[in-house]
């Protein structure tokens, strides 16, 4: 006997969406993923409001069948899933390298033998004109700072649709003598 058979003495034969996510105990995002993709057979009527019609019987065959094969259900990661295992299910940041504490920051002279070498390797993946807030990522160095060196000529660099593109090698050069007069 079924463990679901209580719910046809408290649900009309057809129900909607909204009852649906309520006896499931599943989320309005999951209710509709199951809907659309045919987990469960459904009347849709392609209204905005009170779309689907869902039979009872059927809602009771679902939960039965989701007791047994709970993987059949699963969901992609981003509907954040209740029947996941909580460490796929959980949401990881990752770091952003636009902001100041996840920016690089380069070695010194004294740390690195040969200088020069060690700032263009920092450097290889990075096109020549390189914007701002590459730079930041490579040094560390505010973009403030940046746009500074631009405003007093230390570095070589073009303005372009209302943002600073640095050349790479003016930049390099800059640091390595820079931290040789330090």
């Amino acid at each position: 006997m079924s463990d679901y058979i209580f719910l046809i003495d408290r649900y009309p034969e057809f129900i909607t969406k909204d009852q649906f996510y309520k006896i499931c105990h599943i989320s309005k995002n999951t209710a509709r993923h199951y809907l659309e993709n045919g987990f469960i057979p459904c009347i849709d009527s392609g209204k905005k409001t009170r779309r689907y019609k869902i039979a009872l019987k059927d809602i009771i065959l679902f939960l039965e069948d989701r007791d047994k094969n709970p993987e059949k259900y699963y969901l992609p990661n981003h509907y954040n899933n209740p029947f996941l295992p909580s460490e796929i299910r959980q949401y990881k940041a990752k770091p952003r390298p636009d902001t100041y504490k996840y920016a690089y920051k380069l070695k010194g002279l004294k740390e690195v033998k040969d200088y020069q070498k060690y700032l263009e390797q920092q450097f290889a993946d990075y096109p020549d004109m390189m914007t701002s807030l590459q730079i930041q990522q490579v040094t560390g160095h505010l973009i403030s700072t940046i746009v500074s060196w631009c405003k007093s000529g230390k570095v070589k660099c073009i303005r372009h649709h209302n943002a600073n593109l640095l050349q790479k090698k003016s930049v390099i050069s800059y640091l390595f003598n820079q931290e040789q007069q330090q």
